[in-house]
């Protein structure tokens, strides 16, 4: 690695860390913010020494600033829906990089690490619809998603298994997952999309991280295999949101009542659920309660497509990404990371940093310690 390279290592890990020049070269122990300017602009080399102390300055591993970066070749993206053009998809692509690298710094300050996995799976788990509806089932009870699977997915897969999930004004597409080496498992889905779209697309990405192994990236990038893969996920996100014997139960409760099933009920059940009237009317089919042809008219039929907007207008409300937003306050609160620094990750203006804190129900302070038993 030449010098040039190293310092631009050095540099970018101060900024993701939101340190000033003067604030880094005093923790540092250098005599003037000059010393450092030098380092960053490679005309000073850095001694091994000193480079130890950037790693635990910037609580960085030496491999991090030694190492040979993965290439997003060898760490591919996958893509609900890319964006056609090439440098349109490359564009969208470093910013998940980069939303992911924000991601991982913040979980390294609080020295977070996940190793939990998920079950080991073959091509077998999905060569059939019998198939795929078992490892939905599986997946359920093994992340313990309950009768209402949108309801906990994501603070299961972000607490329990440390998936990055971020969302993101996506400029192309709707989501993307990936498995990076070092920075581990992350989904971005679409901010623009509405909250049952979103769950939707979070089971989908949640099919890729699990089979991530299974297919080589041969496989992957072969257009009608991938198309069949993507086909195997959405059957999966349906099965996983909607459990078989629950949405029985709750048809049958509605028959119990009324003798029969009207658009309104439907749309009732979808939002129950967390998914779309077109998703559920598609599962009903898929447990033999209606015929595919009355699915098909159901998913592109007018009135109930309106009915549905009228009753969701107050669901309309995308989700955030609060465990990125807890972990950057809590960043905050033991002056890892500065306040401009903190408005730059979360996106807003300094101004309103209080405001967004007091909103999160947290603080920026760190109150009275207190003394815990040693176990």
């Amino acid at each position: 690695m030449t010098r040039e390279e190293l310092a631009l290592r050095l540099k970018a890990a101060r900024e993701t860390t939101g340190l000033s020049l003067g604030d880094a070269a005093t923790r540092l122990g250098f005599p003037s913010y000059q010393t450092l300017s030098s380092i960053e602009n490679g005309q000073r080399e850095v001694k091994v020494s000193e480079l130890a102390r950037f790693a635990r300055i910037y609580f960085y591993n030496l491999s991090d600033f030694l190492a040979e970066q993965a290439s997003q070749s060898e760490c591919p993206i996958l893509w609900r829906n890319p964006p056609e053009a090439e440098e349109q998809k490359k564009q969208a692509q470093r910013e998940i990089f980069s939303l992911c690298e924000q991601y991982h710094v913040l979980e390294k300050l609080l020295g977070i690490k996940s190793e939990k996995g998920f079950m080991e799976v073959t091509r077998e788990s999905i060569n059939s619809n019998q198939a795929i509806n078992r490892l939905a089932k599986e997946t359920r009870n093994l992340l313990g998603l309950g009768q209402r699977p949108a309801c906990s997915l994501q603070k299961v897969l972000e607490q329990d298994y440390g998936v990055k999930i971020l969302y993101y004004p996506l400029a192309y597409g709707s989501a993307a997952s990936m498995v990076h080496p070092d920075m581990g498992k992350a989904v971005v889905i679409n901010a623009n999309e509405v909250s049952w779209r979103q769950n939707y697309d979070l089971a989908h990405e949640l099919f890729h991280l699990i089979l991530w192994k299974v297919f080589s990236l041969d496989e992957m990038n072969d257009t009608l295999f991938f198309s069949d893969v993507e086909k195997k996920a959405d059957r999966f996100a349906s099965m996983l949101l909607l459990p078989e014997d629950e949405v029985r139960r709750e048809l049958e409760q509605v028959m119990a009542n009324n003798k029969q099933v009207n658009f309104s009920d439907i749309v009732d059940i979808a939002m129950d659920f967390g998914v779309s009237a077109k998703a559920l009317v598609y599962r009903l089919a898929s447990v033999n309660l209606i015929k595919w042809e009355m699915a098909d008219t159901l998913a592109h039929d007018e009135e109930l497509a309106e009915i549905s907007r009228q009753k969701r207008k107050q669901e309309q409300q995308t989700k955030q990404s609060e465990r990125f937003n807890a972990l950057a306050v809590r960043c905050l609160r033991k002056g890892f990371i500065s306040r401009g620094k903190f408005a730059e990750l979360i996106n807003i203006d300094r101004s309103d940093i209080d405001d967004h804190i007091e909103n999160m129900g947290m603080m920026e302070s760190e109150g009275k310690a207190v003394e815990v038993m040693a176990s």
